[in-house]
């Protein structure tokens, strides 16, 4: 069914390019043309792909997916199939279809009708449907719920979460917690001014500080240690909950049948961090409460709590297992590749001078306004060290796509990491060039001509009504973050490259030693 009017106006907002905004308003030509070529189009079953029993050999040890990371496993897929494929569905799993090409992106996301289903975690899902059904009662949550209610939920939050009057509220906030960071940072270097090998951990705590604050309208106290001791273990369990989520959803696993001690570990390091954000919301709601008739500075959870409590206490724990791993991972790749490219640190560097010529200057919503070298090199980074391998969605009707049919209800899984890398869509991709993004002076275009040939080849934050929610803070958080350090220090990288793996998420497993040498005044 096709969306109606008033939804296709909302999902406009979200679209990242206008040329993207055209693919709704042909909606109706295309789904003729989609039908017109299903009657020709090769069987589903034609799909290349491992039978269900090569699969399963394939992760076991001599197999030939035996202890690859997802991207590996995927990109594996790539190699031997070709751009589109087939992961057979085993153990309750359904079947995945790989694709590498824009166009079939485009397809995708152009007939996935009014409420795209992205399918969550089975186990989050579980969770919340059976194990805890006492607490969520129903509301799943943006992260797992599908069709009406879960745009029911996304309606109410959009306020709290994606309105700019709303997100630029908390610059300072932000940047509170970022220069609380670089000092902690600044005395955690050895003597070679080198960072500590948990350097990512590190990241993850400034990134958990930053979205609780956002979120929970309080700090934590993580960076001078006056945090309770609850609040200590929640990074532990994000890290079980992530690890066991990947290996328990996307690794054969009979945890559908029985619960596996995977799943026993997983449920409960999810109560323990249910617990404890209920908690820290029980201190905001009363917190909020107190500065009731503080109009001017309505924030998140106001405005969260305002909608209900316990729609509030949902998004703040979707909030943190979206936002920590994933904030992180986006702020090592820009270091990393700054790092490794000095004379693209160096131009931002004097971009930055200009809105922060002393190193406590403030961030304001003004002076942070016009970034365009900042923006660009957090775009280019996302492109060459992307957070995730790509967008999943389930199709909205029966589709073709690179000239198989693809029935209704079928999960597709978009590899954009692959694309990235792809000369036919980005020349020279394997370079760091932050300024295929900068936009010509004086010129009339949306995007930059040299950006990308398709406008769906570079999508990092998804596409449509259910792109990342939590966008606009991410984007805040990173801005703030790279640019204190890149102003405060010459960053750089010694060492062979560190190991990335994907366990959902892209993120670093070797230690981060960047090197940070303070530059003058």
């Amino acid at each position: 069914m096709l969306p109606n009017s008033r939804i296709l106006l909302r999902a406009h907002k979200f679209s990242q390019f206008r040329g993207i905004q055209k693919v709704h308003s042909s909606a109706t030509e295309n789904q003729h043309a989609v039908a017109f070529e299903v009657d020709t189009a090769r069987q589903f079953s034609e799909i290349p792909g491992p039978s269900p029993f090569k699969l399963i050999t394939g992760f076991l040890p001599g197999g030939s997916y035996y202890k690859k990371d997802f991207v590996s496993f995927l990109s594996g897929f790539k190699d031997e199939y070709g751009n589109i494929s087939k992961i057979p569905g085993v153990l309750g799993k359904r079947d995945i279809v790989l694709v590498y090409d824009p166009e079939d992106f485009k397809t995708v996301f152009q007939t996935q009708g009014a409420f795209p289903i992205r399918r969550g975690f089975d186990t989050m899902l579980q969770y919340r449907q059976e194990t805890r059904k006492d607490f969520y009662q129903g509301v799943l949550g943006i992260a797992v719920d599908q069709g009406q209610s879960w745009w029911d939920f996304r309606h109410k939050v959009n306020a709290a979460m994606m309105k700019p009057q709303i997100t630029r509220k908390y610059v300072s906030a932000i940047d509170e917690v970022v220069q609380d960071f670089v000092k902690r940072q600044h005395s955690l270097r050895d003597a070679n001014n080198e960072a500590p090998d948990d350097f990512y951990h590190e990241l993850n705590m400034w990134a958990l500080e930053s979205i609780a604050y956002i979120t929970m309208d309080t700090r934590l106290g993580i960076f001078d240690n006056t945090s309770d001791e609850n609040m200590h273990s929640v990074m532990k369990d994000l890290k079980v909950f992530f690890e066991l989520s990947f290996r328990l959803n996307f690794l054969p696993s009979l945890w559908k049948y029985f619960p596996t001690s995977d799943y026993r570990r997983l449920t409960k390091s999810t109560d323990n961090l249910l617990n404890t954000i209920q908690g820290y919301v029980n201190i905001g709601i009363k917190k909020v409460k107190e500065n009731s008739d503080d109009i001017e500075n309505e924030g998140v959870l106001k405005k969260l709590l305002e909608i209900d409590p316990k729609v509030a206490t949902i998004m703040v724990m979707d909030s943190l297992f979206a936002g920590v791993d994933t904030t992180s991972s986006g702020v090592f790749s820009v270091m990393y590749l700054l790092a490794k490219n000095p004379e693209k640190q160096e131009k931002l560097r004097k971009e930055l001078l200009k809105i922060l010529p002393e190193k406590n200057s403030p961030f304001t919503v003004e002076n942070t306004s016009n970034l365009p070298y900042l923006r660009a090199c957090i775009k280019e980074a996302f492109r060459l060290m992307p957070v995730t391998f790509g967008n999943f969605r389930t199709t909205g009707q029966d589709v073709v796509l690179s000239g198989y049919h693809i029935p209704k209800g079928t999960d597709i899984m978009m590899g954009n990491q692959i694309v990235h890398q792809q000369e036919k869509y980005f020349q020279r991709a394997s370079e760091f060039q932050p300024e295929r993004w900068i936009r010509p002076e004086n010129s009339k275009i949306t995007c930059p001509v040299n950006a990308s040939s398709h406008p769906f080849a570079y999508l990092p934050f998804g596409f449509g009504t259910r792109m990342c929610i939590g966008r606009r803070f991410a984007e805040m958080e990173i801005e703030s973050i790279v640019s204190r350090f890149v102003r405060h220090y010459n960053i750089e990288w010694k060492h062979p490259d560190p190991k990335v793996a994907c366990l959902a998420i892209n993120m670093p497993v070797t230690p981060l030693k960047f090197r940070f040498t303070e530059i003058g005044a």
